[in-house]
């Protein structure tokens, strides 16, 4: 049971995975990434529960070093589910958590 206020979260997740398989509402997408060698880093995340439904947000970076990174999305709606969709060049790598409702 989620209180006022209060949302879900997938939980830090390092590869591609179905966050919400019903209807929900994206409130954040937190990533903390570590570029080694300009290697790109791609996270989308789509209204659906694979990535051919729309996509509603992206990160990309390919400047080495690391980041901590936070999209506030405001609720935007998803009503076929969230996915989520990680691609890692070389060694850069991606944990990502998605909250929602």
């Amino acid at each position: 049971m989620t209180g006022i206020g209060g949302c879900r979260s997938s939980g830090v997740l390092g590869a591609s995975a179905i966050v919400s398989n019903e209807n929900a509402k994206l409130i954040s997408i937190h990533a903390a990434i570590t570029i080694a060698g300009n290697d790109a880093v791609t996270i989308k995340v789509f209204n659906g529960t694979d990535n051919s439904g729309t996509e509603v947000a992206r990160i990309f970076h390919s400047v080495t070093g690391h980041y901590n990174l936070e999209y506030d999305m405001h609720g935007v709606l998803c009503r076929s589910g969230i996915f989520l969709e990680v691609t890692e060049v070389g060694s850069s790598t991606a944990n990502v958590s998605v909250e929602f409702n």
